[in-house]
């Protein structure tokens, strides 16, 4: 968006070169001579999947086989930051809205007794679908081009040195930065990033008893300031700890027996929603393929409500961070 609250077109065409320095508004006339064009918002490629469960849906996903790292922007609630829709769903602009074919996720947000658009987090009232098309208010929505924001935690560097390999592959959309925890900071630990976190990932190597949440939990501190900065995308890694069975996501019974012998309940809520992971040295291929769902989630900020067993404290919202959001304005 530029300081005018146009929007602008960001073409990645092949055999046409860039020029990040000088953006088209939309709708010019210099845009419809030289391209003839539809507007769009950072036009970005886009690898599709259409997952188990999603009626056919395709779900934009990061590329990693030819190493890039396209992902659509994401347009936002402007008061929460919820993902409402993406730019490769952008029909056209006008004045006061835009408009989208559809909305991310499909049908959220939308009421259709009273064909209001709303945040599907906060409630706010977006905008409204005239037939096929939901139209929202510009004044209403902001459009974020950042990459996926990840932090990884450990007690040991070697740990992080052993994931943040995995995690860029999984996701190569995505900025990683890395924090070695000390057991003196643990208790009372509050997480300050100097940027908006979307992701935080925890390693524990497993070398016997593992201390992870509640009383006694090495990281029950870290896991809840994270939970609350990120709205609940995080995700627990254990390594030395091969699931018994291959398409299993961690060691069922090992965080059972943290769960209901070991005075860890919050573990295992957390495993509950399929966000711990168990490996000797490196995850299965439906751990890779769990990583990268739950990535994605983080990515498109996609809304949680009260979950079950974990601690009330942690769903409580945390102080908004800075961030470099554009405001469609």
């Amino acid at each position: 968006a530029a300081a005018d609250g146009q929007w602008l077109l960001v073409e990645r065409r092949p055999g046409l070169p860039a020029a990040p320095d000088e953006p088209i508004p939309c709708g010019s006339p210099e845009l419809r001579a030289r391209r003839g064009l539809r507007c769009e918002v950072a036009a970005m490629a886009v690898d599709v999947a259409a997952p188990p469960g999603s009626g056919g849906r395709a779900t934009p996903r990061a590329s990693s086989e030819s190493g890039e790292d396209h992902m659509p922007s994401r347009v936002v609630c402007s008061a929460c930051g919820v993902c409402v829709a993406t730019s490769s769903d952008l029909l056209e602009t006008r004045e006061d809205t835009v408009v989208f074919d559809r909305l991310y996720p499909a049908g959220g947000g939308f009421d259709k007794g009273t064909k209001t658009v709303s945040c599907p987090q906060c409630e706010l009232a977006l905008g409204m679908r005239a037939d096929s098309q939901f139209v929202l208010r510009r004044d209403r929505v902001a459009i974020r081009f950042e990459k996926l924001e990840i932090l990884i935690c450990s007690l040991k560097q070697q740990e992080i040195a052993d994931v943040q390999p995995l995690l860029r592959e999984a996701f190569p959309h995505s900025n990683i930065s890395t924090r070695v925890l000390l057991k003196a900071e643990l208790r009372g630990f509050q997480l300050v990033p100097r940027t908006a976190t979307d992701f935080v990932v925890v390693v524990h190597r497993n070398e016997g008893r593992a201390l992870l949440t509640d009383r006694n939990g090495f990281y029950h501190d870290v896991l809840g300031s994270a939970w609350q900065q990120t709205r609940g995308n995080v995700l627990v890694v254990m390594t030395r700890a091969e699931p018994k069975a291959d398409a299993d996501l961690f060691d069922r019974q090992m965080l059972k027996s943290l769960a209901t012998q070991g005075d860890q309940p919050t573990i295992g809520a957390i495993s509950a929603l399929g966000r711990v992971l168990t490996w000797e040295s490196a995850p299965s291929g439906p751990q890779v393929r769990q990583l990268q769902q739950l990535m994605a989630k983080a990515y498109f900020r996609e809304p949680m409500g009260v979950v079950q067993g974990i601690p009330g404290p942690w769903q409580k919202q945390a102080p908004k961070v800075a961030s470099g959001w554009c405001s469609v304005l």
